[in-house]
């Protein structure tokens, strides 16, 4: 008996991303692994087939209801081919049924594309990680117990953790929609890329080092590449321009507040501003600021206020019985809004933990995540941190001056990237 197919509500976070689609941002993250030796496509396809088994509602495509999105499941899963297109490559196309991930190989690496509907970084993460054991274990002989670790149903993977965890609070709501149309934010300038691809930038240095000069200023991993990220910016920016402040975008990963195995999206913003005018030309400054902002707003309770604000959309009466096409109208003006006052983006995925068993096998991860301006994801495995760095842009001096930094305060950095670039004489190609 052929068994029936499930369709998916999108998740709150996830409901405004097809109608925040413009230009080079394609809503596409992707996660990468370099591994020691060049991959096998027949094996990658077969632990794709087994990891999708695991996690049946990747294969789905993205359809229009009347008042939502919903996610449809297709019986067919991604084919494994050698990367010819360009990174960030849009996944959806508005009217076609096309699944919402991609699964690519190229020499060494093997690159996972999703669409943000789909799920976030921690969520592709977890079943990439399922992806690259699977294959190690076809491919080497691994005992197949290192993937007992999961003890995760596949209805806790696929469950809306916001529906789950929504508390209605009113007055709360309404300070929320206030906040959607912040004060404008310095905009990072430059020339586009004329037809509108993404420049992929890849830092890898050593985490230990890093993680000793966040130390040396009494901070953490992501209060401190935040704030020298601010100081790239700082550093090209006019005088003239001072008055509008720099405001980092950063993701918040909500399965550290609310017990959750979803590896659908899961995750809050904070917003970590900037006055120009602060800077006296130490990092210290910057520092000072990001830490507090960091403090103050990674909280259970703002967290808690954060993601309720996003369930409210789903449970706003009103809003609910407004067609479709009306509701992206209202989206696309709202997601303007709110970009205008935001500059960048950092997001610090974390550690990658694999089993100890895969180690021999592998050399590093990295992400990426598709945007408008410039947005830089920080993963971690072993000690070989990668800053990816995402930029619409054809010139790259913010992520250049990062770079610097923390060159000239002993950090060696090895850049990679899918377009030529001059590097700094003081950073090794």
């Amino acid at each position: 008996m052929k068994q029936e197919k499930e369709w998916y509500r999108l998740d709150n976070a996830a409901k405004i991303i097809p109608s925040s689609m413009h230009g080079a941002d394609t809503r596409v993250f992707r996660l990468v692994c370099e591994l020691n030796e060049d991959v096998d496509p027949e094996i990658l396809n077969t632990a794709l087939e087994h990891t999708t088994d695991e996690f049946p509602y990747m294969n789905c495509c993205l359809r229009k209801g009347i008042f939502w999105y919903y996610m449809d499941e297709m019986d067919r899963s991604a084919d494994v081919s050698e990367e010819h297109l360009n990174p960030l490559h849009a996944l959806y196309v508005r009217g076609q049924k096309t699944l919402l991930y991609r699964l690519n190989y190229f020499g060494k690496r093997i690159s996972l594309e999703m669409f943000h509907t789909l799920s976030d970084g921690t969520g592709g993460f977890i079943i990439f990680r399922h992806i690259i054991c699977e294959y190690l274990i076809l491919k080497y002989g691994i005992d197949p117990s290192i993937l007992g670790e999961d003890t995760s149903s596949i209805d806790e993977k696929k469950q809306d953790a916001f529906s789950r965890y929504y508390e209605s609070d009113k007055r709360k709501h309404r300070n929320y929609i206030k906040e959607m149309f912040p004060k404008k934010a310095y905009a990072i300038k430059g020339r586009l890329d004329p037809n509108l691809d993404e420049h992929l930038i890849e830092g890898t240095a050593s985490a230990a080092g890093v993680l000793e000069l966040a130390h040396k200023y009494h901070t953490t991993l992501g209060v401190f590449a935040t704030s020298v990220w601010i100081e790239a910016i700082l550093l090209m920016m006019k005088h003239s321009e001072y008055d509008h402040p720099i405001v980092v975008s950063v993701p918040v990963n909500l399965r550290q507040y609310f017990q959750s195995a979803t590896t659908r999206n899961f995750f809050g913003v904070i917003n970590v501003s900037f006055d120009p005018h602060k800077y006296k030309g130490d990092l210290a400054d910057i520092i000072s600021d990001v830490d507090k902002n960091f403090k103050e707003e990674l909280t259970d309770e703002k967290m808690r206020d954060t993601m309720n604000s996003y369930s409210s959309l789903e449970h706003n009466i009103a809003v609910k019985a407004v067609p479709l096409f009306l509701k992206e109208l209202g989206l696309r003006y709202i997601k303007s809004r709110m970009d205008g006052g935001i500059t960048t983006s950092v997001s610090n995925v974390g550690k990658v933990n694999m089993p100890p068993e895969t180690d021999p096998y592998i050399n590093k991860f990295a992400s990426f995540m598709a945007c408008s301006s410039e947005f830089m994801c920080i993963s971690s495995y072993k000690d070989k941190m990668v800053f990816g760095i995402t930029s619409c842009f054809e010139n790259h001096s913010v992520p250049m001056n990062f770079f610097r930094r923390l060159n000239g305060m002993g950090v060696n950095v090895v850049i990679a990237t899918n377009d030529y670039m001059t590097p700094p004489k003081d950073v090794k190609e």
